[in-house]
């Protein structure tokens, strides 16, 4: 184990010129993988895929800062800016080649959420193509992921947060909701309606991870070497804690 963490850190080390590359960094808030969160009239943010970026940088010596962006804006600018890269982006087929990826930082499964008032109950995905609503934000990963499979219940909204759907939902304007279910539920905590919702079980939209998504001219050696960087802190246990903060 030594031996594999000394070659870890000599690559990095040697990689050092490309670290200091400058990059333009992004995310958007989705909680619990990055958010803000007020403490004491104190606006912090935080979050898993956060933490984890920032021990990222830190592995490879990177400086940059973190922009935060509504995710519309920060896809746009991903596929404009050579040097751009963006979390926490799910790793879905029709992303797949748009850009380079690192990771995974985090796990993610897709589900739907319904009111908890609600007589909705689905046993498979093709029975949620009979429902009059499904709200969505535009390019989000569960938008492109159910526009794909063909369903043409989707009601969109064009820009915003995607928790905004979860307003929605509580006020009747839309069916279910289908996102991640660990921001599903923290979404609802921070907003007081975890009771209010519940998710549809039985039927999951997607199981997978959540990545870094780099431009693709981003050079290949940047991306062996953040690559390299997590597969060391996951090595050395780094993730499993920054992950346990949040599971508690």
């Amino acid at each position: 184990m030594k031996k594999y963490l000394s070659l870890l850190a000599f690559i990095l080390f040697s990689f050092n010129a490309q670290a200091n590359s400058s990059l333009m960094i992004m995310t958007e808030e989705f909680a619990p993988y990055q958010f803000y969160e007020e403490n004491d009239g104190t606006r912090q943010f935080k979050g898993i895929s956060l933490e984890v970026v920032q021990a990222l940088q830190k592995e490879v010596g990177n400086q940059d800062p973190i922009k935060v962006l509504p995710w519309n804006r920060a896809l746009k600018l991903l596929a404009k800016k050579k040097n751009a890269l963006l979390f926490s982006t799910a790793r879905t087929p029709e992303r797949e080649n748009k850009y380079k990826w690192v990771g995974p930082l985090a796990s993610l499964e897709m589900v739907f959420f319904k009111r908890s008032d609600s007589d909705i109950s689905l046993n498979s995905l093709d029975e949620a193509r009979t429902l009059n609503k499904i709200g969505v934000t535009k390019n989000v990963a569960t938008h492109e992921i159910l526009r794909n499979m063909g369903f043409t219940n989707l009601d969109v909204m064009e820009s915003g947060a995607d928790e905004k759907n979860l307003k929605r939902l509580i006020k009747k304007r839309v069916d279910v909701w289908p996102t991640v279910y660990y921001a599903g539920t923290y979404s609802a905590k921070k907003m007081g309606v975890l009771e209010k919702i519940q998710a549809i079980p039985n039927v999951k939209i997607m199981s997978g991870h959540l990545y870094i998504a780099f431009n693709k001219a981003v050079d290949d050696k940047i991306i062996h070497q953040w690559q390299l960087a997590l597969d060391s802190l996951r090595t050395k246990g780094v993730i499993d804690q920054i992950v346990m903060k949040y599971e508690k």
